[in-house]
């Protein structure tokens, strides 16, 4: 017998809920977007919707393909119609979600909809309105539609369970279609989701046999077929084609990125145990909502509270008779979510992991939802089944704090009033001589050139050589082929590993030619470079003394000039302020090594005033108060940022 009958639910009020739990959301996310990119991976994705590029492994054709779609809307800049088809699935998964935790509190005996309505739609805001859900939401990305299609699959799978026995077995289908199209966005996080169908597949075999699995996995093949995007836009040689998956080996090489996989499951970046206190961090900060301080001591108490309350609400969810399928779903989800994750990397230094952990969010939301229904069921209750009024209020408050969430949330995830991008557009692309090269280091510094180039056209005359994807199948070539004036410098650095000064000083006797600053510089090359803009030009003769001086005190301007667009927030965002502490280390690294003490000092204090706890920028400043001359920079080197 089904656990919920369909005459439990008014499909009117049903569909008033589920336009509320998408509605309030949507409006938040459309209200705080980002109009100019943002950083990280924005600026590929946008030009990946803009051209059909081939984006870094593994490709993301589905997030290509819908960035595409809303780029094709009638109105705003272009990074800004990206950004909404992420908020447009964001708010949209919120709609599953809430269909989900609706479910589970109906399972749970929490039947009438005056009561069910708001609980459900509390505990989907309690998520969606946090800072990981709404980041993913305000900025191009991949993960918001990740989201969504992990959350129609957990819907469908709730739905299946709750209904069980039956003979209908379609939603089954629906959830596996929905992961293979995952599998064709972010393969990863679509993986970790499939444990929590394990039981579900195993009892729909014992019932209906082998059909059913047969038609799943075709269900997910079915998904899967978006990466035939992949060689069909490659073959046209798009601007961007990281990759170039035109056959069967570099297909491969590309969905199954590979060459993001050397540090998985290891420690070599971060102990296992550190990785796991950053979630449970993680958990208190999005699921905390805004009781207690914002401190470490303030985030470690939410924290551990919140674990509480999971393990209390996880263990009364599997103790609850007709319930224990779908909370063994729920428990599912987050268990891998979190367990996976820390396992397979780094927590503290990955920039993405706050979309990594999107299901398993939804999952402990909905789980501590299902501990206040436990709870109402069994007191909130008259004897002839109806819900007692301090039932109804406690729903209420549940959905009142949901909203609350708003609230806490909206200046910490706004990117209204960003344009932190467009300000170090200006002097990294717009302000460059003309037929510039430009080697960029920092993939955002690549992302940045490309979005401009495909939003605004910008610089067609310039060639962007990006240093972090040389190794990447079919770059090298189609670069070559784009501009054969690099031929040589890149021959030279893919046979020595580096770059090499005469390479350099050739190219730079024909074009001007500018570097990107970075630690795989080797220090060596100093004396052929000076500070140019952002970047530092390679002077063919080699620099004095004397260029080295008659350029700092332009670049000191550029810097100025930069903080003046900025504004006063500049280093408000982490992104920003990473940004701009690299350009602050790279100038005094360099200043000290050809023994230009007072540039060298001022941009020590500028890192310093970014990150006043910098343990290599103070040992550097200490070194130039005992010395006059060229300092062996070597022992302040930290690696590339990440």
């Amino acid at each position: 017998m089904s656990l919920i009958s369909a005459g439990e639910r008014d499909p009117n009020v049903r569909l008033v809920a589920i336009a509320l739990a998408v509605g309030f959301p949507f409006a938040a996310f459309l209200a705080t977007a980002s109009a100019h990119d943002f950083w990280l991976d924005g600026g590929e994705l946008t030009a990946q919707g803009i051209n059909l590029d081939i984006a870094h492994p593994p490709g993301h054709p589905l997030a290509g393909l819908l960035a595409k779609l809303f780029t094709l809307l009638p109105f705003g800049p272009l990074p800004l119609r990206v950004a909404l088809g992420q908020a447009a699935c964001a708010s949209a998964a919120a709609g599953f979600l809430y269909s989900a935790i609706d479910t589970t509190v109906r399972s749970l005996g929490v039947v009438r909809d005056r009561v069910a309505v708001p609980l459900a739609l509390g505990g989907t805001w309690w998520v969606v309105c946090s800072y990981a859900w709404w980041f993913q939401a305000v900025r191009p990305e991949v993960y918001a539609l990740q989201a969504l299609l992990v959350m129609i699959a957990i819907e469908r799978i709730i739905a299946l369970e709750a209904a069980w026995p039956t003979h209908d077995v379609r939603p089954l289908y629906v959830a596996c279609l929905a992961l293979g199209l995952g599998l064709a966005n972010h393969h990863l996080v679509a993986f970790l989701a499939f444990p929590a169908l394990a039981p579900t597949l195993a009892r729909v075999f014992r019932a209906r046999g082998t059909r059913p699995l047969w038609l799943s996995g075709l269900s997910v093949a079915v998904g899967l077929a978006s990466y035939v995007y992949l060689p069909v836009r490659a073959a046209t040689d798009p601007p961007a084609n990281l990759g170039d998956p035109t056959d069967a080996g570099r297909i491969f090489w590309v969905v199954s990125a590979q060459v993001y996989a050397h540090d998985m499951g290891t420690e070599a970046v971060q102990p296992l145990g550190e990785r796991f206190m950053d979630l449970l961090a993680i958990l208190g900060e999005n699921l905390g909502g805004p009781f207690g301080s914002d401190d470490e001591l303030g985030i470690a108490v939410r924290s551990l509270g919140v674990l509480g309350l999971l393990v209390l609400a996880l263990y009364a969810l599997l103790r609850t008779p007709g319930a224990r399928r779908i909370g063994t779903t729920w428990g599912l989800v987050l268990a891998v979510s979190l367990g996976a994750r820390a396992w397979l990397g780094s927590v503290r230094s990955n920039p993405d992991i706050l979309g990594y952990l999107l299901p398993g969010l939804a999952a402990a939301s909905a789980i501590l939802t299902s501990l206040i229904a436990i709870l109402l069921a069994r007191a909130g209750h008259k004897k002839d089944g109806t819900p007692r009024l301090a039932a109804f209020a406690v729903a209420l408050g549940v959905a009142v704090l949901g909203l609350a969430q708003l609230y806490h949330t909206a200046d910490r995830a706004s990117l209204a009033g960003f344009h932190a991008t467009d300000d170090f557009d200006e002097e990294r692309v717009w302000r460059l001589p003309a037929n510039a090269v430009v080697l960029a280091h920092d993939p955002q510094t690549v992302f940045r050139h490309w979005s401009a180039a495909s939003s605004a056209r910008a610089r067609p005359d310039v060639t962007i050589v990006p240093m972090p994807f040389l190794g990447y199948p079919g770059v090298v070539d189609a670069l070559v082929a784009r501009d054969p004036d690099v031929t040589e410098l890149l021959r030279g650095y893919l046979l020595e590993g580096e770059l090499r000064q005469p390479d350099l000083q050739s190219l730079a006797t024909r074009r001007p030619l500018l570097v990107e600053m970075d630690v795989r510089v080797p220090v060596e090359l100093y004396e052929t470079l000076v500070p140019a803009g952002l970047y530092y030009e390679v002077l063919d003769s080699g620099a004095t003394d004397t260029d080295v001086a008659e350029a700092a005190a332009p670049h000191e301007a550029i810097i100025e000039r930069l903080y003046a667009n900025l504004g006063e927030h500049a280093v408000e965002l982490r992104e920003t302020r990473n940004q701009l502490l690299w350009i602050h280390y790279m100038d005094a690294l360099y200043y000290a090594s050809v023994g230009a003490r007072e540039p060298a000092q001022r941009a020590v204090r500028r890192g310093l005033a970014v990150q006043p706890a910098s343990a290599e920028l103070q040992a550097l400043a200490e070194a130039l108060s005992r010395s006059d001359g060229p300092i062996d920079v070597s022992p302040f080197v930290v690696g590339p940022p990440s």
